[in-house]
């Protein structure tokens, strides 16, 4: 299959995650006070959306944009798997199909984390261990496709058997 044909397929499978996750950095672009050139926009034909923003040079401003998806997806792809275990009939495969759309674009891309070391580095002395440790293990998730798909897989099936116990 072409790449272009294959990115549309993966767009319309995942569509409304991919949707959440560029809108979640684009909340948190808004409330660290980044500036955003122009809303989210999917490319269905590329491998990627974009969100435009302004240039990001502050840990406190980078961290919160790039983990922004996995918080804001994973929340709704835990309420459409709840709904999933609320609901019956054709209503099911409905939100099962949105709780894998938003788990499945819940982790952060290798571009949304490559400036995280730049910006810990930039902190002051006394907290810039800090900053390597909350970067050090976002950046390696989204480093190798392999290691993000196991780890998306993962987190997506947890967040479908945690939403059961609920109710």
């Amino acid at each position: 299959m072409a790449p272009a044909l294959s990115n549309l397929v993966i767009t319309v499978a995942v569509g409304p995650g991919i949707l959440a996750h560029e809108y979640a950095h684009y909340l948190a672009c808004r409330l660290t006070g980044v500036d955003v050139y122009s809303p989210p926009a999917v490319r269905p034909f590329a491998d990627d959306a974009v969100l435009e923003h302004e240039p990001v040079d502050s840990f406190g401003a980078d961290f919160p944009i790039a983990v922004a998806p996995f918080a804001v997806n994973s929340m709704l792809a835990f309420v459409a798997f709840w709904a999933v275990h609320a609901t019956a009939g054709p209503a099911q495969w409905f939100w099962l199909w949105l709780g894998i759309a938003f788990g499945f674009t819940a982790l952060p891309s290798d571009t949304d984390t490559a400036s995280l070391f730049r910006t810990a580095k930039a902190l002051p002395g006394s907290v810039r261990p800090l900053g390597y440790l909350l970067a050090a293990p976002v950046w390696l998730a989204t480093r190798s496709m392999a290691v993000a798909g196991v780890l998306t897989a993962l987190w997506t099936g947890l967040l479908f058997v945690q939403s059961a116990g609920v109710g």
